[in-house]
């Protein structure tokens, strides 16, 4: 019977061990899992805003130069340069905008991996609670 007491409490605290190490394992995988679900929805959104920022620059471009050949024919004979200017002027103004538009979305874009990182934050929360 002592034998039996004896090869009893090692074998409960190597099955405690395995138990938490299982627990461990899986709680680990369950976080690459989320940081991995996270890191393709983020991949996905910026490749659709590098997408669709590239269409609209192009088009854009085009526009610009299309409104500008067109004024300049249009006003040719009387003050083409006034009409250059203007909208040289008006050009330089709209990618200024822009610009600073980009650095207000860059800013005040959301942390990336904050579900991750929350959740990653409970769990040494319940480890140091634990020890």
């Amino acid at each position: 019977m002592s034998n039996d007491a004896h090869t009893g409490q090692p074998e409960g605290l190597g099955a405690a061990w395995q138990r938490l190490i299982g627990s461990a394992a899986s709680l680990l995988q369950s976080r690459i899992e989320l940081a991995s679900i996270e890191l393709a929805e983020e991949r996905q959104r910026l490749l659709v805003l590098l997408v669709l920022g590239a269409v609209a620059v192009l088009f854009g471009l085009l526009a610009v130069g299309s409104l500008t050949a067109l004024l300049v024919i249009l006003f040719w004979d009387r003050s083409h340069w006034l009409v250059l200017t203007v909208l040289c002027v008006l050009d330089f103004g709209v990618a200024a905008y822009c610009l600073y538009r980009i650095r207000q979305a860059i800013e005040q874009a959301p942390v990336p991996f904050a579900a991750t990182r929350a959740e990653l934050a409970k769990d040494a929360a319940v480890w140091r609670a634990r020890s």
